[in-house]
């Protein structure tokens, strides 16, 4: 495999409408900041994604807005997102030269035409030998910065707590989480992560006033590390951002989004290294409301999850995935 494809041009087919959230392209620019070092990484938008196209060239790398399979024609091509269909993956398949496909559930028949599989549920093992597979903590796929992180903040007391439940955070849990919040003794500083086309933020930015803390509203943020290091605790949904503050060794409280994201939250809570609480469950309020005020009390969990995190999640997985796809140093 090695130096195979090391001439062709990759081409990221990433989901990057507002209804897809954030993740995708958050993931897909943590892979392309790490391969472009090595080769050139042009990203194929949604259309209806172009507020994408400023950060990706703050990266060095291009965009533009999909339009015809024949753009992909003998280039490399990574695939992320639910929604493109068999046919798309199929139609494509023929068209690149290498495909990478990035896999959150099992997503097959679309998978089986991908050369290699990056699989972001961390708990199963998958063994047809006819793929690249990278699964695993150590493809964990964060953003640089992450890899170089040193420890240094303290857990003895939570005065900063960080909301971060998606760009869009459709279902509004970061209303859900302010309400519990509001039923404990925290006096201190909540930050909100959100996007400015989520549809509870503008009842969130009448409510801001109503609490005993201090509230701040973060309109989409180039990515949450800063956020997360002036934390002391995190609150959020399973997906990426769950796997970054375990890097950074953030005790949290995790809330499942999307069924996509359950398989992960659960490996991390048998890990240790955040409380899971499920809205599928008739029990959520009372669960969120119990696990919020469980880990503003003790310290001795918040210690304990951050330990976990930092020993599961070394911040090195994009790297790892980037020489795989360039290198095939898998």
């Amino acid at each position: 495999i090695k130096g195979v494809y090391i001439t062709y041009k990759w081409m990221f087919r990433v989901a990057s409408t507002p209804e897809s959230g954030g993740g995708h392209m958050m993931r897909c620019l943590s892979i392309g900041r790490e391969l472009h070092k090595y080769q050139s990484v042009h990203f194929l938008l949604c259309k209806g994604g172009e507020y994408w196209i400023d950060r990706i060239k703050h990266y060095g790398m291009t965009a533009s807005v999909y339009k015809l399979p024949e753009e992909i024609k003998n280039k490399n091509l990574l695939v992320d997102g639910y929604y493109f269909s068999n046919l798309e993956v199929k139609v494509w398949r023929k068209q690149c030269k290498y495909m990478a496909f990035i896999d959150d559930a099992d997503t097959a028949p679309k998978s089986k035409y991908a050369d290699m599989i990056i699989y972001t549920h961390l708990n199963s093992i998958h063994n047809n030998k006819n793929q690249i597979k990278l699964q695993g903590n150590k493809y964990a796929l964060l953003s640089p910065e992450y890899a170089n992180f040193f420890f240094n903040h303290s857990l003895k007391e939570v005065r900063n707590i960080l909301i971060s439940c998606g760009l869009l955070d459709s279902n509004n849990y970061t209303g859900q989480v302010l309400e519990s919040l509001s039923k404990t003794d925290f006096d201190g500083n909540v930050n909100i992560a959100i996007g400015d086309y989520a549809p509870c933020l503008h009842k969130l930015l009448n409510s801001i006033n109503n609490y005993n803390f201090s509230v701040n509203i973060i309109l989409n943020s180039n990515g949450l590390y800063d956020l997360l290091l002036q934390s002391n605790m995190v609150i959020g949904t399973g997906g990426v951002s769950l796997l970054e503050r375990m890097a950074l060794g953030k005790p949290s409280v995790t809330i499942i989004a999307a069924e996509n994201q359950r398989s992960q939250a659960k490996w991390a809570e048998n890990a240790g290294a955040t409380i899971l609480v499920d809205p599928a469950k008739q029990k959520f309020k009372h669960d969120i409301n119990s696990a919020i005020d469980f880990l503003l009390k003790s310290e001795e969990k918040r210690l304990e999850m951050s330990g976990k995190g930092i020993s599961i999640i070394d911040g090195k997985g994009s790297d790892r995935v980037a020489r795989c796809m360039a290198f095939g140093e898998c």
